[in-house]
């Protein structure tokens, strides 16, 4: 292990905790200074480009001389980064054609439709030229999302030609809107097999996910196939994946795969429900390592994501009872009276989380209900 040395683009907090307690020698790129750098280590501050010209330029202005084993991505901008700087630092490789199909959602779907992969219809905005041809072909309202965006960050839904024609720029993804109830499939990979993977059920999209999802059997066996298909078809090595899935009248449809460690503090969930260390195990699969994953979950466990919306705090109530609940596992706010929120962008912004688990889904369900009930947070308008 002492040949180790990772470089860790776009770090999360849980896999640096995991290279520390395993002291484990690596260096950060991160957009923004967040994470303080302890003796030996070395952080850089830089945008994630998506360029390869200018992310090659980047590592050799800030690496340039340093060996590095390893290169691992840990947020959705930093996948094709990481996957160029393997090349050029001489680390563990992984296909940058992957990378750049699982960064792009337009290429992604492209290239996953000509595997026979059910999705919702989708266009390229460079193609509609047409507005009135574009919402006969996706329907009303017309999903725009940034091809390389997450966590909903620019979506915007469309309801007439105008809408569509204004803020055109060509360089983002046109999609039919589904109405339907969405699950998130989280996969551990090594070698191109699956070693484990955990179903993810959006109770309440941005709020609420429920993990391990509670499916009909042959439902989920034909989410573990599709996302054994995609995995397989994109050539995904090694890693963890994030797949979202439409659960349809018509049958599951794909929406995306993101080539990292999932939001949503699903990680968490995952560690409550499960029983193991995820972080741990991304670090596993990142490095070619053995990892003993359960078999069966011991528990089933929620994730909380708290925003209240835009506004000033007049007050938080709720707090006492929440942490009086048995189940609780976590439970961080990061507001306080007085405290200003701003709208929310993306579904990666929130006020804090918490972090439950019960002995049976109906437990889950009724206490989930009963903070949604206690914690109280009121908010204010705030004067333009």
């Amino acid at each position: 292990m002492n040949d180790l040395h990772v470089l860790v683009i776009g770090p999360r907090r849980g896999l640096v905790d995991e290279l520390r307690e395993r002291r484990i020698p690596f260096s950060l790129w991160q957009q923004r200074a967040f994470f303080n750098v302890a003796v030996g280590e070395k952080s850089v501050v830089a945008p994630l480009w998506s360029s390869p010209e200018k992310i090659r330029e980047q590592i050799r202005k800030s690496f340039a001389g340093k060996k590095f084993s390893h290169v691992i991505a840990g947020t959705e901008s930093a996948v094709l980064p990481a996957a160029v700087a393997r090349r050029q630092l001489g680390a563990r490789l992984s296909s940058a054609a992957t990378g750049t199909r699982c960064r792009d959602k337009l290429l992604m779907k492209q290239f996953l439709a000509g595997f026979g992969i059910l999705m919702t219809r989708f266009l390229a905005e460079s193609e509609a030229n047409d507005a009135q041809q574009v919402f006969a072909t996706l329907g009303v309202p017309v999903v725009r999302k940034q091809r390389k965006s997450s966590g909903g960050r620019g979506l915007q839904l469309l309801y007439t030609p105008a809408e569509l024609m204004q803020g055109k720029t060509g360089h983002c993804l046109l999609e039919r809107f589904i109405d339907a109830p969405e699950l998130s499939v989280e996969s551990f990979i090594d070698r191109g097999r699956i070693r484990f993977a955990s179903i993810t059920d959006y109770h309440r999209k941005g709020h609420c996910n429920f993990v391990p999802a509670v499916l009909e059997p042959e439902l989920e066996k034909t989410l573990l196939a599709l996302n054994e298909r995609v995995i397989s078809a994109l050539g995904i090595s090694w890693g963890m994946t994030h797949l979202e899935v439409y659960l349809t009248e018509r049958g599951p449809l794909f929406g995306e795969i993101a080539l990292r460690p999932p939001g949503g503090y699903i990680m968490n969930a995952i560690t409550h429900a499960w029983d193991f260390n995820p972080w741990a195990a991304f670090l596993a699969m990142e490095l070619g390592e053995p990892f003993a994953f359960p078999a069966r979950p011991v528990g089933y466990a929620a994730s909380e994501v708290l925003h209240p919306g835009a506004g000033r705090v007049r007050s938080i109530r709720g707090k006492t009872q929440v942490l009086d609940e048995q189940g609780i596992r976590e439970f961080r706010l990061k507001l306080k009276q007085g405290d200003t929120v701003a709208p929310r962008a993306a579904l990666g912004q929130d006020t804090g989380y918490i972090v439950h688990v019960s002995a049976t889904p109906a437990q889950r369900l009724a206490l989930h209900q009963r903070i949604g009930q206690q914690l109280v947070i009121d908010l204010e308008p705030v004067d333009a």
